[in-house]
């Protein structure tokens, strides 16, 4: 039981629905009252850049305050994540955090602290991010110092392939087409995370509810469901999973992909509008009980990989 709930609550990446079509222009125009809300947050707000994420819904901010830098996603009326750009490279401490994971190894960039964040479900003491490119791919590295005040921290560490993502609670962020598509299927919105990827392609995950229960839908660019049911069936048998998605996790854990080789620890079966999907959740095979590492796949019927996202606890 504990395992499904993981697997059905887990924060999921994938390729998701953008309204928008390219990167923002370099001068996007930027309403008053957005204008006015920076000002109200920051002293003497400088060095301003403002980049277009949703076509007058959303931007990205780079600012400078105080001879420091932040980095802000906002909307025309809250500011929904804030980072503070960190002057050094990634602490040593932090490093070595990953130095007994299966992701150890990587090169890292762009090292920041989120200052704010509109709604998490998870709240930490201190929440670090930086860029992180591990096996020639680039990754959003996050941790999330569970504790401190002088005991040793424990951190939860989460590694998607993205390079930004924020968390939204108001529908009118998302683009028309979904909107229409939860309203024509009677789903309550709940809540939404944008992912933004190395190619500036925007992506959704959105939290829904039916009939008293709460499921995630995902969607390419093109606003079609690729992933997701309102109704999701646990899988208790492996062998009850298509054999090309057998065969594709054989592959990659022969190769070590995912830095080790595997053991299927959970499955769910997904079927919405005739689109099939399937979530799997690997750990490393014959690993000590107490080794978190895990990983969490979502592949289409054709075994195509649409996610992967890496968790782990460690201190």
């Amino acid at each position: 039981m504990k395992t499904l709930l993981i697997l059905l609550t887990v924060t999921v990446v994938l390729l998701g629905c953008n309204a928008v079509t390219e990167p923002a222009p370099e001068d996007p125009l930027v309403p008053a009252g957005v204008m006015q809300l920076v000002e109200n947050t920051y002293k003497d707000p400088h060095n301003m850049v403002f980049t277009e994420i949703l076509s007058s819904k959303i931007w990205n901010l780079e600012l400078e305050s105080q001879v420091k830098k932040y980095s802000l996603i906002m909307g025309p009326n809250n500011i929904k994540v804030a980072y503070r750009r960190m002057a050094t490279e990634v602490p040593d401490s932090l490093r070595h955090l990953l130095d007994t994971s299966v992701i150890a190894g990587g090169t890292f960039s762009d090292f920041k602290e989120q200052e704010f964040i509109s709604f998490s479900e998870l709240s930490y003491e201190k929440t670090y991010l930086a860029n992180y490119m591990w096996k020639g791919k680039t990754y959003l590295l996050k941790w999330g110092a569970a504790f401190g005040g002088g005991q040793k921290g424990v951190y939860d560490i989460e590694m998607v392939p993205v390079i930004s993502k924020f968390p939204t609670a108001e529908l009118n962020d998302l683009p028309l087409a979904l909107q229409q598509y939860f309203q024509g299927k009677g789903f309550e919105f709940i809540r939404a995370t944008i992912f933004i990827n190395t190619q500036s392609k925007r992506y959704y995950q959105v939290w829904l509810s039916n009939n008293n229960s709460n499921f995630q839908l995902m969607f390419d660019q093109d606003c079609k469901l690729v992933a997701g049911s309102d109704q999701p069936v646990r899988i208790d048998d492996a062998d009850e999973l298509p054999e090309n998605i057998r065969a594709y996790i054989r592959r990659a854990s022969d190769n070590k992909d995912f830095g080790f080789k595997v053991r299927i620890a959970g499955m769910v079966k997904n079927e919405l509008d005739g689109v099939k999907s399937y979530i799997v959740i690997l750990q490393e095979l014959n690993a000590p009980s107490d080794k978190t590492d895990t990983w969490h796949i979502v592949l289409d019927q054709n075994a195509n990989l649409l996610m992967s996202s890496y968790y782990c606890t460690l201190n």
